[in-house]
């Protein structure tokens, strides 16, 4: 009897005994839960975007019933958000790399191809492949005479990536490339304001007036755009002349008006505001022989223009 009772009044105790310690088990189960929650989503996320947007979450086993169903769907929704742009993004340039691919097959097999060359220079340049789109434009050069637009794009590329006095020997390096390509006054303009840029440099000033009158003497009579070319050298003169440099100044506006060129009234205009004294007579002369010769010109190069 006595242990009948022993044995009825510890199972009480027992059973307190077990109480707490299956709500201890409890928390612990929870607690797993909470951390499991908390590392699905930074999972999940990553997973999307090296997967993409067909992998199923529940088909790997990752529940999103451990915890609250509408904080675990906000929180992947944010997450996958980037995922989906990046994704598109992979998509587009591995859809360019095989591009670029496919048009360096075809120029080993057909170098002469333009409109490959064009092709390929575009894309590494919208890639960024800088080391490659280089050697692109050298070996296209080295086919075809690049056009004006190509040969622009190419030196501002350069000029932008220029930082050091050998990068800008390259540079004219390259501009001398250029201007044997075509006669283009719009790039020996970007030459000569290029120039003016290295007038620090040893050399730097002799550099700007060579190049300014080597582009007077290729595209100094260009009808239509030798005004351009004109107005810069003469502008560069004038900011940097001393007293004993007025006549370089006086001799570029005299040179200038003596040759047939759009605006000319506008230069003389110009030249009678800027000068102290009287224009001398022998200037106005050729100025107003200067003068007739362009109209006379005049429709031709209109008609040239209309074409």
């Amino acid at each position: 009897m006595a242990t009948a009772a022993a044995t009825s009044a510890a199972e009480p105790e027992a059973e307190s005994k077990a109480g707490p310690k299956a709500e201890g088990e409890e928390e612990e189960v929870k607690a797993a839960r909470t951390r499991r929650k908390v590392l699905s989503r930074p999972v999940t996320a990553a997973t999307y975007k090296t997967i993409g947007p067909q992998w199923d979450p529940q088909e790997e086993g990752v529940s999103e019933s451990d915890g609250d169903d509408e904080e675990f769907a906000m929180a992947s929704s944010a997450e996958s958000s980037p995922g989906e742009y990046e994704w598109e993004y992979d998509e587009e340039e591995e859809k360019n790399q095989l591009e670029i691919e496919r048009l360096e097959e075809q120029l080993s097999i057909n170098v002469y191809d333009y409109n490959c060359h064009v092709d390929l220079i575009r894309l590494l340049r919208l890639e960024g492949e800088l080391t490659k789109v280089r050697m692109a434009r050298q070996k296209m050069s080295e086919i075809f005479p690049l056009t004006e637009e190509l040969w622009l794009e190419w030196l501002h590329d350069e000029i932008s990536m220029a930082q050091d006095g050998l990068d800008r020997e390259r540079v004219y390096d390259l501009f001398e490339k250029a201007v044997k390509d075509y006669i283009c006054p719009n790039i020996w303009l970007e030459y000569g304001q290029y120039s003016v840029g290295g007038i620090g440099q040893k050399g730097g000033l002799e550099k700007v007036r060579s190049v300014f009158e080597r582009a007077l003497s290729s595209v100094g009579l260009h009808m239509t755009k030798g005004l351009a070319i004109w107005e810069a050298y003469r502008e560069f003169e004038s900011a940097i002349v001393e007293a004993t440099r007025l006549e370089k100044v006086h001799s570029l506006f005299r040179r200038q008006l003596a040759i047939p060129l759009y605006d000319m009234e506008a230069t003389f205009a110009e030249y009678e505001e800027w000068s102290e004294d009287p224009i001398p007579e022998s200037v106005i002369q050729n100025y107003n022989k200067a003068l007739q010769q362009l109209e006379k010109y005049k429709p031709y190069e209109e008609a040239l223009v209309k074409k």
